[in-house]
Formats: structure tokens, C-alpha cells, sequence
């Protein structure tokens, strides 16, 4: 049966109780690590899980705190000895990004015992593992002209684009925001989800509240929490609630949601 692993749920600012965003798949025994926020190795360890069991990485976009703990992730496998190959999917850019990482960081990749292999994806991309699937959507996160005269400036090396997933597994359909301008960005995605997971660092609780209504989402989990919400998890609940009948949860960092039980809603 496979689980949901909530690693960190704080947004671009960590705070005392939530470390930076990244959660992973588990499913007979290998893990698939979406965003990679810091620390999201060791997040992992105190679940009980081992990063070596890891089948592939999947970044959303490549703010710091969805790929912040990426340098870290890949020394981490280099002094536990991971023999296997790893691949680390990402947007536009990816490959040049983790070359980057690899000089920056001190971890060329003749130091470690694995192949680290990159993807870059599109919305016509499809992974797919046993049962597992994931397919990629843009948002509007990065996709405003501010983001784009930025690129230029910089000769076209940061290339800012975010995505989020729509996984599938075990007959069941999750949707995951990743960063979105608006709540908007879902919509075509949302048929027949049977759990939503939105971010909360760039969404007003009243906007959200009135798209859960409208979209009549079911089953809401909400992570990624703005800085100023850390510690009021049941007012954020009782706000994007009111006047829904579905079910709205707060993520919680070292979370676990176990699939196909009826407990991912």
C-alpha cells in the first residue's frame, strides 16, 4: 500500500515548527521525493526512511526552498554509498542547474559511488513507474513579465518556470499545486482528483476558501504555509472551511497519509 510522506510545510520562510517544503511517494519500499527543500534528508531519517531508498527526484521549480536540500541530498548519498543511478527531474534548465550545484558544492560527480542523471520535463512528459504515474502542468508562478525581463538581463540562465503534478497511484488521482500565481492554475487538473494538496504561501485563506467552494474540492490538504500562519493552523482550517463540505486539512511537517484507505481524504 502506498503512503504519502509529508516532509516540511513552511513556505519560503522556515519557521521553529515547519522546515522548508518537500514530500516523496512511498510505495514497496522506494520513495519518490517531490521538491527537496532543506533538510529533506534528514526529514527522512527521523520518518524512518533511508534517502537511499530514493527512485527519483522531482522538483517543481528551483526556488531555494523546493531545492534547497538538494546538495545536500546528493552528499549525503555519496558518503552512505548509494550504488544506484539517480535521476532528478526537472523544469526547463535542470540540467545546467545541477551542473551548477555539482561545482558550486564541492560534489563533482567523479566523487560519488552513483550516476546522477537529470530529465527536463514538459506538460507532454509522462513518468511512469509499476503502477505510478506522474504528469507535469505549468502554473503561473513564474510567468510574469517581471520573471521574464529578469531572464533576459541575465542572458537567459535563470529560466523561471514552475510546474505542478497530477500523480497517479494505486487507482487514486492527486493533485499537487506546487507555487501557483492563482488557485486558477488547478482548474483543469481537478477532475476527478480524490486528494488536492495546495500551497499556502501565495494564496489570501478567503481566496482559497472560495475556490474550494466553487471547485467543490473534496478532499484538501494545505502546506507550504505562509511564515505568518505557522502557528494558526486551526484558524486557516476554520477560514478556507466555512461554507464547504468537504474535508480541509493542515499539513504538518513528518506527516504521513497512507493511500488507498480512504485516508488520503
Amino acid at each position: 500500500m502506498a503512503e504519502l510522506l509529508i516532509l516540511g510545510t513552511s513556505a519560503g520562510v522556515p519557521t521553529p515548527n515547519r522546515h522548508s517544503f518537500g514530500m516523496a511517494v512511498k510505495q514497496n519500499g522506494k520513495l519518490f521525493l517531490i521538491d527537496c527543500g532543506c533538510p529533506a534528508s534528514m526529514l527522512l531519517k527521523k520518518m524512518g526512511e533511508d534517502p537511499r531508498n530514493i527512485e527519483a527526484v522531482f522538483l517543481t521549480h528551483w526556488h531555494p526552498d523546493h531545492a534547497g536540500g538538494l546538495p545536500m541530498l546528493i552528499q549525503d548519498l555519496q558518503l552512505t554509498q548509494r550504488r544506484r543511478d539517480l535521476t532528478i527531474y526537472g523544469p526547463a534548465g535542470t540540467t545546467r542547474k545541477v551542473e551548477w550545484l555539482q561545482n558550486m558544492f564541492i560534489i563533482p560527480p567523479e566523487v560519488y559511488p552513483f550516476v546522477l542523471k537529470t530529465v527536463e520535463y514538459t506538460e507532454a512528459t509522462l513518468y511512469e513507474h509499476g503502477d505510478l504515474r506522474i504528469q507535469f502542468f505549468k502554473t503561473g508562478h513564474l510567468a510574469q513579465d517581471n520573471w521574464r525581463k529578469l531572464d533576459e538581463k541575465h542572458g537567459f540562465q535563470i529560466t523561471p518556470v514552475a510546474y505542478g503534478f497530477v500523480i497517479a497511484i494505486e487507482g487514486i488521482k492527486i493533485v499537487v499545486s506546487g507555487d501557483v500565481l492563482t488557485s486558477e492554475d488547478l482548474t483543469h487538473v481537478l477532475p476527478g482528483a480524490d486528494l488536492v494538496i495546495h500551497e499556502f504561501g501565495h494564496i489570501h485563506p478567503g481566496k482559497l476558501a472560495q475556490f474550494v467552494r466553487e471547485q467543490h474540492i473534496a478532499n484538501l490538504l494545505i502546506t507550504h504555509i505562509h511564515h505568518e500562519w505557522d502557528e494558526r493552523a486551526e484558524e486557516l482550517q476554520r477560514i478556507v472551511s466555512g461554507g464547504h463540505s468537504g474535508k480541509v486539512r493542515i499539513a504538518h511537517d513528518m506527516m504521513r497519509i497512507k493511500l488507498g484507505t480512504g485516508d488520503q481524504g
